[in-house]
């Protein structure tokens, strides 16, 4: 048997696909050391290359060896708490909005359409799972550029202007697609735009940030500022932690500092130069995030003081468990996509509230854990890119909920509407792919199809 045959029967015995080829790179490298080993002590190349494949032994048990470590592992766990947050989320939109309408308010926008919008979102999460999410990286400029291209269109020939804002593309059949969260889908995209400039120089620091202009860009311009911001630092930590982990002929530490600078920098001067030079009303909407409970010309800001007062009262009133003596009418509620977490401390108990918070953060930061541990760098950049917009987005959720300030933000589970859920389930697929394929995802040079169909293979950038 020679070395071609013995890989051959070794990998056959592999059944996941994607491995194979690592694999049999890895025991072939293998093999040419124990050779040229053997080769070093007076033994011709053929009687060396013998010897390595002798000392390897048998290809058939190797192989199965290897298949129950090269095998991909459903994360089920992490599956279950997300159907398990999917419903919890809404149980308590439907139960708090029943009650609100009940206590005389015109209830909110919770619909048994959001029931089939979780349904048919835990669908495509599945099956984004079960894909082959580096496949995404040889065509992430494309689709970085298809979406920019077709949310300009939509805003161009179907924006809806509601109050002034443009955050709504109107599509044929009543259906509403919300620009700034389908922005979040940009984030794996510029992970793996990232991954394709390895190895390179200077100019990726150019480049990388003029890859962060449209998006952050459209999210401004759709009047959703707490968007562009989440974007903005999400960007910035994932081309962080390429240039963290040495990826491109940098001066690293030089680089991160310049990136930190520009993280603080640019908010603060662009708030400055709002509050310095802008009109009144860009005044008043830097006070409007920051809640302060009159704006800058001392007139009580009324929607922001009514929702953080509200919290205020909620939240000082609450019972460990069950419903607190003196929680104010839910009626009241400025708006419960909000401020769910709040209305579940008071309604059933701080202990309530806690749990659920605490149920999301903990999955969260277990994705992200697990993908600052892959051994596939490009798994790794887009996991922590997609943790890290998730976690941007809760953080602002609970600073509506604590009462500390109000962003207006979308989170995961917690928020109803079919865009963000759709989206968010998107994105968890694409972790959940993450976390299947971490034994078993090869650093590639070429792609097939998303879901298995092949295609000719084509040459990533290095």
């Amino acid at each position: 048997m020679n070395k071609e045959e013995y890989i051959k029967t070794l990998t056959d015995q592999i059944r996941c696909k994607m491995a194979r080829p690592e694999v049999a790179r890895e025991i072939e490298d293998h093999i040419e050391d124990q050779t040229r080993a053997f080769m070093s002590e007076g033994m011709n190349r053929q009687e060396a290359e013998s010897a390595a494949l002798k000392d390897m032994g048998n290809p058939v048990d190797a192989g199965v060896e290897l298949d129950k470590v090269h095998r991909p592992a459903m994360p089920w766990g992490m599956i279950v708490l997300i159907i398990v947050l999917s419903v919890a989320g809404y149980v308590f939109q439907y139960i708090l909005n029943s009650r609100n309408i009940e206590a005389g308010g015109d209830g909110f926008f919770v619909s048994q359409r959001q029931i089939w919008f979780t349904v048919f979102g835990i669908l495509v999460m599945i099956a984004v799972c079960f894909a082959d999410y580096t496949r995404i990286a040889a065509r992430a400029r494309e689709l970085m550029i298809g979406i920019t291209v077709l949310i300009v269109l939509g805003g161009q020939f179907f924006s809806l202007n509601i109050n002034g804002s443009r955050q709504w593309i109107g599509i044929p059949g009543g259906w509403v697609v919300t620009i700034p969260l389908v922005l979040m889908l940009t984030v794996p995209l510029y992970a793996a735009i990232l991954y394709g400039y390895r190895g390179k120089g200077l100019a990726v620091v150019a480049k990388s940030v003029l890859w962060i202009i449209p998006g952050c860009f459209l999210a401004w311009y759709s009047n959703s500022v707490w968007m562009a911001c989440t974007l903005f630092l999400t960007y910035l930590v994932v081309l962080a932690l390429a240039v963290y982990r040495r990826w491109y002929r940098l001066r690293r530490k030089a680089v991160l500092a310049g990136i930190g600078a520009f993280v603080v920098g640019l908010p603060l001067v662009t708030a400055c130069y709002y509050w310095f030079f802008g009109a009144d009303y860009q005044r008043e909407r830097l006070l409007f995030y920051l809640s302060p409970a009159v704006g800058w010309d001392k007139q009580p800001q009324e929607v922001v003081s009514n929702g953080i007062e509200y919290v205020r009262a909620i939240l000082g009133n609450s019972s460990l468990i069950g419903r607190g003596n003196g929680v104010p009418d839910i009626a009241d509620m400025p708006e419960l996509s909000e401020y769910l977490l709040a209305g579940v401390a008071g309604y059933y108990g701080i202990l309530a509230a806690v749990l659920l918070a605490g149920l999301l953060l903990f999955l969260l930061f277990r994705f992200l854990r697990i993908s600052l541990r892959q051994r596939n760098q490009l798994g790794m950049l887009m996991g922590a890119g997609c943790s890290a917009a998730f976690l941007i987005e809760v953080g602002g959720y609970l600073l509506n909920n604590f009462g500390i300030m109000y962003m207006g933000n979308y989170c995961p589970f917690l928020t109803y509407g079919g865009t963000g859920t759709m989206v968010t389930y998107v994105l968890m697929g694409i972790m959940l792919s993450i976390c299947r394929y971490q034994n078993t995802a090869p650093e590639r040079r070429t792609t097939g199809s998303l879901f298995g169909i092949r295609r000719p293979a084509e040459k990533m950038k290095d």
